[in-house]
């Protein structure tokens, strides 16, 4: 039999036997000696603060001799409850100094799971924070806030000598708890020995020493922490925490690359495919990856950078029974060859070897198994077996076997090749999950009879959470829904939450009486117009009119009626696109029914597309970009002689506005009234002058801004239109502001996230060339251009950068604008317009502005703008979008308006473009503005794999979103949707706002609750 286990069994006592004999016997042994090392050399950096090991020591010693003080039994179970910090770290060595057992609880999980771990742990005392004692006290706990303990005078003088304690190898060192086949998640227990050994394999693996400068980001509530905090400090490394490992991307490489750190010892694959490609890495020379599958596209990304390592294992086996280096062989899938004193099995179902290169269950044996689990004796005996006979002599160590429930393969060279998972136990999300536990919590509702939940594969290949459940009662289904919800978010953290739920009448069963998920379906979505007319090819204008008459609520429409002029708007719009048979829709979008808004020019124009060629996305593209660039040209020949004396930038006497009814003019004009004593010219569309006077009072009672009485003076409204010559105005009007306007700030533009460009290039486009003939018309005037951040669009896919500057070409985004919005193409068209302009002498200086979310303070907005109407959406549906790095800028009116005005007023800044937009690190996703809501209001979002969330509302036409429907559905580049294609945009250099601004206070805002709030509450979300 020896043969037979040579052939599924990789390891070597080598290691054990050489390395281990004249080492410390532990790892608290371990740290003690190193402290003695290295007593100077820092341990852990944690921001500003540096913890030398000798200081690391003497605290963790401090807090041991003090936990020996609170009749905790040798291998207690202590609680810890920590933000990241160099004190979690303290806690977790003094815990094992003082011979009890520690159990990391991350206080970011939902307070019901937190107390679940508390109540099942039977932990007698918790060592947390002030900010976490709400979520951590328990009747049964004793629990101390250890930030308060510490500054206690008495703790202080405590001694900071080791401890005589004896560890045994079989001592518990920590539990873990993770996800149980019986529903109820399951603390694992690890000794000291298994603890040890693996530990000590793998910082030898890593190659870690006292030169190493290593990056902590896992939560440590997952055993990946094991490896990020244990294995650089048994080397004497220095450890850099990480504040936040929600954020990744490039803030995460550049925290890699300004602290030097060279070594990352464990990092989720998505975590490491969120980080830029074409930016320096620094002394970066070695990662680990784990937890789940990485995709063969990172790895080559990475693998000739760096040292790329494979990492797998079950918790219940210390972390990792193997490594694989990626050199040569870049598969995905191998997961490599067993680790010293482990032993790793593929076996069948009666416990036998399979045969070469055949698939099979994973067992694993040896020094690295767990105790068990912490008081699931059941659960034990389960999972951790006793090894067959015939393996019986031959195991590293007893007589155990872990059964992991993974499938793999045994390749010819003697790595494993992984193939998923045997039973309901997935990974999804980059967490191990079992379906049981998810179905556990929701059979606890008291409305519900049978539940099952199964793993589903969505269109886009992404796997997806679904559950079924089976009434007790006849209720209101949609309010047991939310009332479900509502209470799993308060006991499930959030990557175990359903993507969706629905209800069964009953619950199919196999021939052995229980569940079969095979046969449980997700419902199609019907259509809601039963009348429709069924579509041939020569009823078209029949099923049209159909649609027109119920939309507009009308009993006869003619061919050639208008929609919008017979009552139509964007909203019914929107509807009227998903009611078009599919054929139909898809032979046109929803922006193109802005163009053909009549049933006889839109029948014709279907007819037409039936009988051409279908277009590829790529002609679509390259002829809109040559639109562009012909649109792109100066209208106008002009020669500046004389460039206007820049010292009236300081305090200009009379100054001309547009857009000064929306929502940034506004702001601006009140910025304009406050900073200088200037006469404003507003442009604005009215019958009279008193009329324009009374809109922009009107708008500014709307967005809560103050209208002072002299304000009455200083304001003239100038009756025109942007996009005609000359305005519209009167002769005398216009020769007037030729001739007395000192610098013109053009904010007016058309916003539409549906139109056409065709439609809305005319306001936008045409307004600026009328702007650029006031500017040279008379004396030369300066200009201030009010752009946006949307002219480099979502260009990253066709550049493969991460960073847009502020004198970089916007050109090189066109493959990505030329597929945009009709507003964003018209922007771009703005810009190069304007460049042109800025070339020939005329002084411009450009803003790019974010998305002017709200004001700061009063939390004013525009109610149906894009920002507003998704947030608005995405409560009321309880949910949000899973699209990674979904970002829009978002910034405050009031501060870019500030910006504006204090940067304006430099004669440097003329010539120049700024970006006004947040801070990198600040630079908020719909995910992160979502989980601040979760986190500051009683309020709870889930978020859903994108299509199960559009599937939610698309028929909902009362949704605030869905008018802008067509962002969601219509395919802009390789099947993605354009809010699909936003995602991990670009970030953004703001490196000459920055240097304008350095002698203000202004800094772009953050998100946080004391902002969110009024704007919430004004949105009538609060």
């Amino acid at each position: 039999m020896k043969k037979e286990l040579d052939t599924v069994n990789f390891h070597s006592n080598d290691f054990l036997e050489n390395n281990f004999q004249n080492n410390a016997v532990d790892i608290v042994k371990q740290i003690e000696k190193i402290s003695k090392e290295y007593p100077e050399k820092n341990a852990i950096v944690d921001g500003s603060e540096k913890t030398t090991y000798q200081k690391l020591n003497a605290k963790a010693n401090q807090l041991a001799h003090y936990l020996q003080t609170q009749n905790i039994e040798k291998g207690g179970l202590i609680g810890v409850c920590i933000p990241q910090s160099t004190n979690r770290i303290i806690a977790f060595l003094a815990i094992l100094k003082s011979g009890a057992t520690y159990l990391p609880i991350d206080g970011e999980l939902p307070q019901a799971r937190i107390q679940m771990m508390i109540d099942d742990s039977k932990i007698k005392l918790m060592l947390s924070v002030e900010q976490y004692l709400d979520k951590v006290n328990n009747d049964q706990t004793q629990t101390i806030a250890l930030d308060s303990l510490i500054s206690d005078e008495n703790f202080q003088n405590r001694s900071t000598e080791n401890l005589l304690i004896d560890i045994l190898p079989d001592n518990p060192a920590y539990v873990i708890y993770t996800s149980g086949s019986t529903g109820m998640p399951k603390g694992v227990i690890i000794s000291h020995h298994s603890f040890y050994n693996f530990v000590q394999y793998q910082a030898k693996f890593l190659a870690l020493s006292a030169d190493n400068v290593t990056l902590q980001f896992a939560s440590p509530s997952f055993d990946a922490a094991i490896i990020d905090i244990w294995t650089p400090l048994i080397k004497g490394a220095t450890i850099h925490l990480y504040p936040n490992n929600k954020i990744v991307s490039e803030p995460l490489l550049d925290f890699i690359v300004t602290h030097h750190i060279d070594t990352v010892p464990l990092m989720p694959p998505m975590v490491l495919a969120s980080l830029p490609l074409n930016k320096p890495i620094g002394n970066l020379h070695t990662i680990a990856i784990g937890g789940e599958a990485c995709t063969e596209n990172t790895i080559k990304s990475w693998y000739k950078k760096i040292r790329l390592i494979n990492s797998y294992g079950p918790t219940e086996a210390t972390v990792a029974v193997s490594n694989f280096e990626f050199k040569e062989e870049i598969n995905p899938k191998i997961i490599g060859s067993a680790m010293p004193f482990v032993d790793v099995l593929l076996l069948d179902e009666n416990l036998k070897p399979v045969a070469e290169g055949t698939v099979g269950e994973i067992y694993i044996g040896g020094s690295q198994l767990a105790l068990g689990y912490l008081h699931r004796e059941e659960d034990t005996i389960k999972s951790f077996i006793q090894a067959p006979e015939w393996l019986l002599d031959q195991l590293n160590k007893g007589t155990t076997l872990y059964k992991t429930g993974d499938m793999a393969l045994r390749r010819e060279d003697g790595n494993l090749e992984f193939y998923g998972r045997k039973d309901d136990q997935v990974k999804i999300r980059g967490y191990r999950i079992e379906l049981a536990e998810i179905e556990y919590n929701i059979s606890k509702l008291p409305q519900i009879t049978q539940s099952a939940v199964k793993v589903q594969r969505k269109e886009n290949g992404l796997p997806a959470l679904i559950a079924f459940i089976q009434l007790a009662t006849d209720e209101d289904q949609t309010k047991v829904l939310q009332n479900i919800k509502a209470k799993l978010q308060q006991v499930m953290p959030a990557y175990m939450l359903p993507d969706k739920i629905f209800i069964v009448d009953q619950m199919p069963l196999n021939h052995a009486g229980k569940i079969d998920k095979k046969l449980l379906e997700t419902p199609k979505n019907q259509t809601k117009n039963s009348n429709l007319p069924k579509w041939k090819e020569d009823n078209l204008i029949q099923v049209v009119t159909h649609i027109w008459k119920d939309l507009l609520s009308l009993k006869e429409v003619n061919e050639e009626d208008d929609f919008f002029e017979l009552g139509g708007h964007s909203l019914l719009l929107a509807q009227l696109h998903m009611l078009l048979p599919e054929p139909v829709r898809n032979l046109i979008s929803l922006p193109e029914l802005y163009i053909y808004t009549t049933i006889s020019a839109f029948v014709k124009e279907i007819e037409n597309r039936m009988v051409k060629t279908e277009i590829s996305q790529k002609s679509k593209a390259e002829m809109m970009i040559s639109e562009l660039i012909k649109d792109s040209e100066l209208h106008i020949d002009f020669t500046i002689n004389e460039s206007p004396d820049p010292e009236i930038l300081k305090n200009p006497k009379s100054i001309f506005l547009t857009g000064t009814t929306g929502f940034v003019g506004s702001h601006l004009l009140e910025e304009l009234l406050q900073q200088t004593s200037a006469n404003i010219y507003c442009l604005v569309r009215a019958s009279s002058s008193k009329e324009g006077l009374e809109r922009i009072k009107a708008t500014f009672k709307k967005f809560k801004l103050s209208w002072s009485i002299d304000y009455d003076s200083r304001v003239i409204a100038m009756i025109g239109d942007l996009s005609l010559p000359c305005f519209g105005m009167e002769n005398e009007n216009y020769s007037f502001i030729t001739n007395h306007i000192e610098v013109i700030y053009h904010s007016g533009s058309s916003v539409s996230y549906v139109q056409p460009y065709s439609l809305i290039k005319k306001s936008n486009i045409d307004g600026l060339h009328n702007i650029i003939d006031l500017a040279v018309a008379g004396k030369i005037k300066f200009l201030m251009l009010l752009s946006s951040m949307g002219v480099f669009s979502w260009g990253r896919p066709f550049t493969k950068k991460t960073w847009m500057y502020e004198d970089d070409s916007i050109d090189q985004n066109m493959a990505a604008v030329s597929r945009d919005l009709g507003y964003i193409k018209s922007k771009w068209v703005m810009e190069s317009i304007a460049e042109k302009a800025r070339q020939k002498g005329l002084p411009i200086t450009n803003f790019r502005l974010g998305f002017a979310v709200c004001h700061s303070t009063s939390g004013a907005t525009v109610m149906n703008q894009w920002w507003g109407s998704l947030i608005r959406s995405c409560v009321e549906l309880n949910s949000f979008p899973l699209v990674m790095g979904l970002k829009d800028e978002l910034t405050t009116v009031d501060y870019m308006c500030k910006a504006i005005m204090h940067i304006s007023k430099k004669k440097e800044a003329v010539g120049l473009n700024f970006h006004l937009s947040p801070l990198p690190e600040n630079d908020v996703s719909l995910t992160d503005f979502c989980a601040k809501i979760n986190e500051y209001y009683d309020i709870n979002l889930k978020g859903m794999e994108y299509h199960q969330w559009l599937n939610q509302w698309k028929y909902d036409n009362n949704l605030p979103i869905y008018p802008l429907l067509s962002l969601f559905t219509e395919d802009v580049h390789e099947g993605k949707s354009l809010v699909e294609a936003y995602e991990n945009t670009y970030y953004y250099d703001r490196s000459n706002t920055q240097q304008f601004l350095a002698d203000t206070n202004l800094t772009p805002p953050v998100f946080d609750k004391k902002l969110m709030t009024p704007y919430l509450e004004f949105m009538g979300v609060l």
